[in-house]
């Protein structure tokens, strides 16, 4: 009778959002809840209380609202499959052993995804190189039907100073971006692009805007929910504290739910919690949203999405984090595991919780699903309570309110499993014998701690044959919180002290500094003829304030809408060296950085144009023989006025009496009348920001289906199936 019914709720399910995507009717919102109902009646769902199926018929609405297809997809996916919750659940283990060493090069998951992409990123590619026009260069006839040219983009850590600083390059890269493809951009780099790689900060950016359906940067700053950070990440409702009781006991149960099912939980999963509460826009904070999620989304599916990874930091027992001992270790949406020779091993991101000895599951009818939660995976990679300032000790001084300190005091006194990410069973138990397969469990921690804070690596490994990788360097290593790159540095001086992927060689901090490698785009690895192994041309973009003081502390946790605007524009005018107005060559000399590895593969001499570009570019190997001054220690805004804007921070103008926030780029409105035309806010904002992107229209809760999910709870129809729910106790 169970699986009867299962099978039946499963047909229906499939045939009405068949007509959701196909016929866009409305109708079938209304069947929504009945099928949700026929699943939760007919399976052995663990609710906590009624609102979590309202919850996710919301979510599913909310995501019809934007029109997100492949959200409400996954959505639906999950709503049948039960698992829309933070607790993982059991499902039946996959044949063969889960576990695959790194010696055998990619997966054939990646490889596959990678290949497919390819065939897009090409075309990609020579559009880009046309639209920019580089000098006596015949794009189509360089690339043609068979070069493949591989980009990565790196995002690093720094907090939310990372996130929005990245933010404005990603903008400034994506051709969906409005005006982005002008004279003097460089709209479409995302889309030519192979690998998107995030830490820390840099992680928070990559997955909201992979996890809200391959997002733009301008949608995510109208959206309603999403990146509010008008209120501290740790105190999102701000003053009212009946909101704020309810917040913190929905975080605490969540990760109760994890607990009370035999998992190890730390800090880390309550960090994660608050982190998709702000990250994702699905119900209560994408609390059952994974990370191999990824892979059943439509952008992805179709490989219109760069293959994204997320980097973290093995942490050793009682040991200090540092390049000497750190394992490096990247999620994607098929595996998780290290290319370190202290692992050597990838285990599949999808069955992550599950025990099994030496890859073997210990019961094949018990592997887990559900362990890696978005918002858990961003976290651990953003994890850094195992050291200052941001300790559990500072936190329980300082932070938190008795809700959530009452539930932290449940997790193990144990300071290593409470203060970093705990990943138990550890499903590399038993494989080659080394440290970390010993341990019942691994620790991860903060991408950067072992001061890597540029993920680099998964980008240098040799299988995946990366030619470019843009490095945003958003780190805070000098005391007026501006990048020194020390991020390059320590990868660099890794490959000495352990086994690790070649790079190219830079020079000493204050050299970054001294010769201003830190002010403009600094290509390190031109002559490949010099290395003893080629790797891939790494075009270095450090956080300068361009028309905005970006040098925010790692640890600030609320922004106003004006500095989001004032981060995200620095951001851009980085990326594109002020539109072309501090560079008019930028374009073209990013355009020669992008075919720089093919170039010497071939054997041809670059353009004038190009070599220009790259003289002017790349660093020459010279080190300074004096200390940096104190204005490129603690610089200012650019002050060429008909270059860069020097208007000071908060200039975008906020409006509290119509809940409006206007700036160049955004608008959101409390009513649909509520908005204002970027033309009419320019001279509040940037020079720049104005000619550089149009403010979209936020989505309001006014649409179609806005309005047919208010009727539905008000209507007597919601009124008999909520009641029928709450009859049923289930």
């Amino acid at each position: 009778m169970l699986s009867a019914c299962l099978s039946a709720s499963r047909l229906l399910a499939v045939k009405f959002l068949r007509y959701i995507i196909m016929a866009n009717l409305l109708w079938p919102y209304f069947v929504l809840v009945a099928l949700l109902l026929t699943r939760a009646l007919c399976a052995e769902l663990t609710y906590e209380d009624e609102f979590e199926i309202i919850a996710r018929a919301e979510a599913y609405l909310d995501a019809m609202d934007r029109r997100d297809l492949a959200l409400a997809r996954g959505l639906f996916k999950r709503s049948l499959s039960g698992s829309a919750n933070y607790t993982p659940t059991h499902t039946t283990c996959p044949s063969g052993s889960l576990i695959r060493l790194a010696s055998t090069g990619l997966s054939s998951e990646e490889s596959q995804y990678v290949a497919a992409r390819q065939n897009v990123t090409r075309d990609a590619l020579v559009s880009l190189l046309d639209r920019i026009g580089l000098d006596k260069f015949d794009a189509s006839g360089f690339i043609g039907s068979n070069t493949t040219i591989n980009i990565g983009l790196a995002f690093s850590g720094g907090g939310y100073r990372a996130m929005l600083n990245g933010a404005g390059f990603l903008a400034a890269a994506d051709n969906r971006t409005v005006n982005s493809t002008d004279n003097g951009h460089i709209g479409g780099l995302l889309q030519a692009s192979t690998y998107l790689v995030g830490l820390s900060g840099g992680s928070w950016l990559v997955g909201s805007v992979v996890l809200n359906n391959f997002s733009t940067i301008q949608a995510l700053q109208a959206d309603p929910v999403v990146w509010d950070l008008s209120n501290s990440l740790l105190a999102p409702k701000g003053a009212n504290v009946t909101a704020a009781t309810e917040y913190y006991n929905q975080v605490a149960d969540e990760v109760a739910g994890k607990s009370d099912a035999g998992f190890e939980t730390s800090l880390t999963d309550y960090w994660g919690r608050l982190l998709g509460q702000q990250m994702f826009n699905y119900s209560a904070g994408g609390v059952g949203l994974v990370w191999s999620d990824i892979a059943d989304t439509e952008p992805f599916m179709s490989h219109n999405l760069p293959f994204p990874m997320i980097v973290a930091d093995g942490v050793t027992k009682g040991e200090a984090v540092n390049i000497a001992t750190a394992t490096v270790f990247e999620f994607s949406p098929y595996e998780m595991g290290s290319w370190d020779s202290t692992l050597g091993a990838f285990f599949p991101t999808k069955y992550l919780g599950s025990e099994a000895v030496n890859g073997t599951p210990a019961n094949s009818q018990q592997c887990v699903v559900g362990f890696d939660n978005a918002g858990f995976v961003i976290g651990t990679s953003s994890s850094l309570f195992n050291v200052a300032p941001l300790n559990s000790t500072f936190i329980q001084n300082s932070f938190l309110p008795s809700q959530l300190l009452s539930a932290l005091s449940k997790v193990q006194n144990d300071s290593y499993t409470r203060d970093v990410a705990v990943f138990e069973p550890n499903p590399f138990f038993g494989a080659n014998g080394t440290s970390m397969q010993l341990d019942p469990l691994i620790g991860l921690a903060d991408g950067g701690e072992d001061s890597q804070n540029v993920p680099l690596l998964p980008l240098l490994q040799s299988e995946r044959e990366v030619d470019v990788i843009f490095a945003l360097d958003n780190s805070a290593n000098l005391n007026s919180n501006w990048p020194d790159g020390s991020a390059l540095i320590s990868t660099y001086e890794r490959q000495f002290v352990r086994e690790s992927a070649s790079m190219p060689y830079v020079p000493d901090n204050n050299s970054f500094v001294a010769l201003n490698l830190t002010r403009q785009p600094t290509f390190f690895g031109c002559n490949a003829s010099n290395m003893s192994s080629v790797t891939p041309l790494i075009v270095y973009m450090a956080n300068y304030p361009y028309t905005y003081l970006t040098n925010s502390s790692a640890i600030q946790l609320s922004y106003s809408t004006a500095q989001i605007e004032g981060f995200i524009t620095n951001g851009y005018n980085l990326a594109t060296q002020g539109n072309g107005t501090l560079d008019s060559e930028w374009p073209a000399c990013m355009a020669c950085a992008l075919i720089h590895r093919e170039v010497e593969r071939r054997g041809i001499e670059h353009t004038a144009q190009c070599q220009q570009c790259l003289q002017k570019h790349c660093w020459d190997g010279s080190i300074a023989t004096s200390s940096a001054t104190f204005g490129e220690l603690n610089p200012g805004l650019l002050n060429n006025a008909n270059v860069l804007s020097t208007a000071p921070a908060g200039s975008s103008t906020t409006t509290a009496a119509n809940s409006t926030v206007t700036s160049a780029s955004t608008t959101v409105s409390g009513s649909a009348t509520a908005s204002t035309s970027s033309a009419s806010v320019s001279e509040s904002t940037s020079a720049l920001a104005s000619s550089t992107r149009v403010a979209p229209t936020a989505t309001l809760p006014t649409s179609a289906a806005g309005a047919v999910r208010d009727t539905i709870w008000s209507s007597a129809a919601g009124a008999v199936a909520i009641a029928l729910f709450c009859a049923f106790g289930v």
